[in-house]
């Protein structure tokens, strides 16, 4: 706070602050003779795609799981100074976390089998503006997982790029039939805290035949609060012979910058004696979360 004026020891008594959250519309007025302020703040996180789901298992063959969605671009805080005017008001946008990308359903099972939907996409995150002075550019959407079907195993999804390049782990693909899903991976954070999430497991396989859908992905978080142990979705388990894949289950972000996890994948059905079993559901991906700005001034 010493690079305001005054020193350090002093700051600390005679410093104001306003923080601006959750996304929306606000205004700040200039106290009279402050002409410069210290300014911290993110855009609001992208939102995770969607899981795809399992494939319907046949009467000769099972189906693969799904691939889960990946996770969402964090909004990356940083820090910076500005020249203002006193007793000028200043228009602030507080950008919105992205929306998280919608489940694949699995396929019903039939005599020849079928293959599941796709997760959809989730939805960037919005930017963060102080006026027209200064921009925090949000995080960018997770892709969707693919379906997993007969032949075809569902693919893991590519995740959205945070501020300054930062991306989330891998997400993992679906199984093969009788085969468990991939675990998906993480990578180190470069944010201030150095943390990073565990990635989610792969679904197990099935008793005899579908593939367990694949893990969610480790992310990187925004840099706002420390983040540990945290894990993503894991994949759907596959169907055991004459039952449903089981859907991958849902996972809250929990850091504050943190883009969306991408939903896991669903598991593809076993095999009954006149039809194949269901494939699971993915998961959804989860929401962004909103920016924030927080402005310091000296009285």
């Amino acid at each position: 706070m010493e690079l305001i004026g005054g020193s350090s020891d002093n700051m600390a008594k005679i410093i104001s602050s306003v923080t601006f959250s959750p996304a929306g519309s606000y205004s700040w007025t200039a106290p009279a003779g402050v002409t410069q302020i210290l300014i911290t703040g993110r855009g609001g996180s992208g939102g995770g795609g969607g899981g795809g789901g399992g494939g319907g298992g046949s009467t000769t063959t099972a189906a693969r799981g799904g691939g889960s969605g990946g996770n969402g671009g964090t909004a990356q805080s940083y820090t910076t100074f500005l020249s203002v005017t006193p007793g000028t008001s200043y228009a602030i946008t507080i950008g919105a976390g992205g929306t998280g990308g919608a489940l694949g359903a699995g396929a019903t099972a039939n005599a020849a089998g079928a293959a599941g939907v796709a997760g959809t996409v989730g939805i960037a995150g919005t930017a963060t503006t102080f006026d027209s002075l200064l921009t925090f550019y949000p995080g960018q959407f997770g892709s969707a997982g693919g379906a997993g079907a007969l032949a075809v195993t569902g693919t893991a999804a590519a995740n959205g790029p945070g501020i300054n390049g930062l991306f989330s782990g891998a997400a993992g693909a679906g199984g093969v039939a009788n085969a468990v899903g991939v675990t998906g991976t993480t990578v180190a954070a470069l944010s201030a805290n150095g943390n990073f999430s565990n990635p989610g497991a792969g679904g197990s396989a099935g008793g005899s035949g579908g593939g367990g859908g694949g893990g969610g992905c480790g992310a990187i978080p925004g840099g706002d609060a420390p983040i540990t142990n945290n894990t993503p979705n894991g994949g759907g388990n596959g169907g055991a012979s004459g039952s449903d894949g089981s859907s991958a289950s849902a996972q809250v972000a929990v850091n504050s910058g943190m883009g969306g996890y991408g939903g896991g994948g669903g598991g593809g059905g076993g095999l009954k004696a006149t039809t194949g079993s269901n494939g699971g559901n993915g998961a959804a991906g989860v929401n962004g979360v909103d920016g924030l700005l927080t402005v310091f001034w000296v009285e």
